[in-house]
């Protein structure tokens, strides 16, 4: 399954990074989308030794305990 829950958020002007609480789904990486509350965004930044975090320019719009699912661009 693709879905996974938001365990942290760091907000910055125009960024934010979000920990998941599982690693991304296989296959996912910049340029992907993930949806939230009907929302789709799109990933703009994964570490590399860090699978469980991504990030997304939308700062406002994703929270804390959400479900979000990823999906390949």
């Amino acid at each position: 399954m693709n879905e996974r829950k938001i365990t942290y958020k760091f907000s910055a002007p125009g960024h934010t990074v979000l920990i998941v609480d599982e690693e991304l789904p296989k296959g996912i990486w910049i340029g992907d989308k993930v949806k939230a509350d009907n929302l789709v965004f799109i990933i703009t930044g994964i570490p590399i030794s860090d699978r469980n975090t991504f990030m997304v320019d939308e700062t406002d719009k994703i929270d804390v305990n959400q479900i979000v699912e990823f999906y390949k661009a």
